[in-house]
């Protein structure tokens, strides 16, 4: 059975102007309190505010979290290599710890922005308590969503290698490897599966040709083989960057929104929809 008195809390480093489709990635957040949380760390903004219930702002400079590698872990970090936050992340626990009272929270995750997030609790297994890690991918952690259970995190700040992970300028995704998964599976099994949080990347599942329908803090999932599946979360990563992805800031408003190769959009017509599914042959 889902303990529903767990709490989850994902510490989310971005460093820059947030991106045009945050507002819809904290809003499909919010339909996930109280249950999950985000802090979101940012050096463009000016001061701590809770964006909706399970979304927190913090501001927080490049440099303070150099200072606080340095102070709090006799960890160096090289320079200002932005591709390296996603290795960096694993380690925001034992830098904001206290400030977020993060030790209120059963598990700590690292997540994306370039993904919505349908009901999350509804992919989670069973007795989570009883791992030490649940991840979006199969048989090792998950960039775009991995939790850490905290009665293990402290392996990580223990490991004899982690300054050869988080010193270097060059990009290592250490927290995608084998490596971080066997260091936070001491005691307890990990939970890493595809099918549930991310069917995407599932076996007999398109995740080129396919698109997402958020509807009231559920996400669909379509694809050209005809599936139709519940998911965890749908990862747009592969679209946000083309000139074609355009964001339709007027969907935010709508309880039903699409997002496929050519951008977010409110479902307001069969048009759009048709438009949609018309882009699984193209």
């Amino acid at each position: 059975m889902l303990d529903l008195q767990l709490k989850s809390a994902f510490l989310v480093p971005f460093f820059g102007e947030l991106p045009t489709y945050f507002p819809f990635w904290a809003k499909s957040c919010e339909l996930n309190h109280p249950d999950f949380h985000w802090f979101v760390y940012n050096d463009r903004i000016t001061e701590s505010n809770a964006l909706n219930p399970a979304v927190t702002l913090i501001p927080y400079q490049f440099e303070e979290m150099v200072a606080d590698f340095k102070q709090r872990l006799d960890i160096n970090i090289p320079g200002r290599y932005l591709r390296r936050v996603c290795d960096y992340r694993l380690m925001f626990y034992f830098l904001r710890d206290d400030k977020e009272n993060l030790n209120g929270y059963d598990f700590i995750g690292f997540t994306d922005m370039d993904l919505v997030y349908g009901q999350l609790l509804r992919c989670m297994p069973e007795n989570m308590q009883s791992y030490s890690m649940i991840s979006a991918d199969e048989d090792r952690p998950c960039g775009p969503f991995t939790l850490i259970n905290r009665s293990e995190i402290y392996a990580l700040q223990e490991y004899k290698y982690i300054k050869k992970h988080m010193e270097p300028e060059e990009h290592r995704t250490f927290n995608e490897s084998k490596e971080l998964l066997q260091v936070l599976s001491g005691t307890l099994p990990p939970y890493c599966r595809t099918d549930l949080l991310q069917p995407t990347m599932t076996r007999g599942v398109s995740n080129t040709k396919v698109y997402a329908i958020w509807e009231k803090g559920r996400v669909t999932i379509y694809d050209i083989y005809f599936n139709r599946l519940e998911a965890g979360f749908f990862h747009f990563s592969r679209y946000k960057d083309k000139k074609r992805f355009v964001i339709d800031a007027d969907a935010l408003h709508h309880d039903r929104w699409g997002l496929f190769k050519f951008g977010i959009t409110g479902l307001t017509s069969r048009w759009r929809r048709m438009k949609m599914n018309l882009s699984l042959l193209v």
